[in-house]
């Protein structure tokens, strides 16, 4: 059997704060852990991205059949890593064929002054540390900094969300703006493993992506960025497609996380104005959770699975019915006015379950700790849609951005730094202030909201309050987002309503008061 080292998870997300502070993100403390340090300001957290390295046993058909974490006990591990931030020279996203932002060109050489490159950068001892710095024209910037942990991991804290225009240039649009830079970045991170008495080899590389905060970490997405590279795997022919639907594993979960986003929009709290439908709510038509035994029961009739079905847009379709019959209510990929599509391998799993073609429950699959460290890490971002996109975008969908036989891992030889995040909004907090739930598109009917499980759009203070704007109290400016963005405030879990998420850790120094 084949033996490597492997640095996991595949791909790790860090996120920017104004804190010098950090915390890792485990998959479990997202709805127990602070956003907000202890000093007298009370500054945002950044969420740090830690890489391990593995010794990893796999079999002729790359299936992982054992995994050890190499530790300093036993080797001496040389990370390194090289980020950057592209978007001053990414093709517009607006008006896409006119040309690159700030008139760049594409050649890195030309280029250089738009690029925020800083560098490859190394540590190895316990507790040495190495700052992430460049430039944007003649202006320093920090992209963040690299620990050595005390076991051999890598901690990765990525920039302070700073955005800014040296040259004071307005904001013209959510996406592309010339003159302006942000502190998001990508980049490669590798390992050389020296075992005691052995000699050195190099881990399998990972990626890291420094992106906004995840305003409402309880809430999973409908799809996740895990999902996209789960379909985009299967489509590689890298992965086999579900061989039989379990409706605990594959259901399930993209009922509970549509019954989710009542916590984070209004729309899907109360119902929706122009449906038949209503809402998610308790009681409600869209309330699952009274129905889902029955849903979860190959032998019920599958009317109620039938109908539910419906409201799903084939991926393949390029129209859907009217939204008043439309699951989930975000726009698509291309801001087309229809809604946004479930993934071809949920929606074909949601199709045999229609059918009942499925069974209740089975063995969940095995999944070793390095496969759930990547699992985790892109189930907390969002699947789309890539308008241009949270995290990451459309750039996630290349199969030839990955590596051969690798479900999850990049390929340093087909991705530079900087290009996971480049085609993404600049300033970010421009795509966070405009990309939310909209009634009308000019003179027509909408009603489609964007990421309300990363931005939300409107949050309870309380069990039985009604729904008030996630924004309120900030101008419904540009520079309102831009200048308050760290005041705002976090949907989490009431602990003293255990399946109720509440606005929780906002800035009290923010107005509770305005409407946006």
């Amino acid at each position: 059997m084949p033996v490597r080292f492997e640095i996991h998870p595949a791909i790790g997300i860090a996120r920017v704060g104004t804190s010098d502070q950090h915390f890792i993100f485990d998959g479990q403390n997202s709805t127990t852990t602070s956003r907000r340090d202890a000093t007298a300001d009370r500054k945002m957290l950044r969420q740090a991205a830690e890489f391990r390295v593995y010794k990893c046993t796999r079999d002729a058909a790359g299936k992982l059949q054992a995994a050890d974490e190499i530790s300093t006990t036993g080797a001496t591990i040389n990370w390194s890593v090289h980020v950057a931030n592209r978007k001053a020279t990414a093709p517009r996203f607006l008006s896409r064929g006119s040309g690159r932002r700030n008139g760049a060109t594409g050649d890195d050489n030309h280029d250089r002054k738009l690029i925020i490159d800083a560098g490859e950068q190394n540590v190895t001892n316990p507790g040495e540390i190495k700052n992430l710095s460049g430039s944007f024209g003649t202006r320093p910037v920090t992209l963040g900094k690299i620990t050595a942990g005390p076991t051999g991991r890598l901690i990765f804290v990525g920039g302070d969300g700073t955005a800014a225009s040296p040259t004071n240039q307005p904001i013209g649009n959510f996406a592309d703006n010339d003159g302006w830079f942000d502190t998001i970045s990508d980049g490669v991170v590798r390992a050389r493993v020296t075992p005691s008495g052995g000699q050195p080899a190099d881990a399998l590389p990972a990626w890291v992506v420094t992106a906004p905060p995840d305003y409402a970490p309880g809430i999973m997405n409908l799809v996740t960025l895990y999902d996209v590279l789960l379909d985009t795997a299967i489509k590689r022919g890298v992965l086999r497609p579900p061989q039989q639907v379990v409706f605990s594993r594959h259901i399930k979960p993209i009922l509970q996380r549509a019954m989710a986003y009542q916590w984070v929009t209004r729309a899907a709290h109360d119902g929706y104005a122009d449906s038949l439908s209503g809402g998610h709510s308790a009681g409600g038509p869209g309330d699952f959770a009274s129905s889902m035994a029955q849903l979860g029961d190959p032998a019920a009739p599958n009317t109620d699975r039938a109908r539910i079905f419906h409201f799903f847009r084939d991926p393949d379709s390029p129209a859907h019915a009217p939204n008043h019959t439309s699951m989930p209510r975000l726009s698509d990929d291309d801001d087309s006015g229809d809604v946004f599509t479930l993934t071809r391998t949920q929606y074909s799993a949601m199709l045999q379950w229609s059918q009942g073609k499925f069974v209740t429950d089975a063995p969940p699959d095995a999944e070793s700790e390095p496969e759930a460290l990547t699992r985790m890490a892109l189930e907390a971002c969002a699947g789309g849609p890539f308008f241009p996109g949270i995290e990451a975008g459309r750039i996630m969908r290349e199969v030839a951005r990955y590596m051969n036989d690798e479900p999850f891992r990049l390929s340093p030889d087909a991705v530079k730094p900087g290009e996971i995040t480049q085609n993404n909004a600049v300033p970010w907090q421009a795509d966070f202030q405009l990309c939310r739930w909209e009634e009308t598109d000019g003179r027509a009917i909408k009603r489609l909201g964007w990421w309300p499980a990363q931005r939300p759009d409107d949050v309870l203070k309380t069990k039985d309050a009604d729904p008030v704007p996630w924004t309120r109290g900030i101008s419904d400016t540009f520079s309102g987002m831009i200048d308050n963005w760290h005041r705002l405030g976090f949907v989490k879990e009431d602990p003293a309503n255990p399946g109720v998420f509440i606005e929780q850790d906002r800035d009290q120094k923010l107005p509770d008061v305005g409407i946006v």
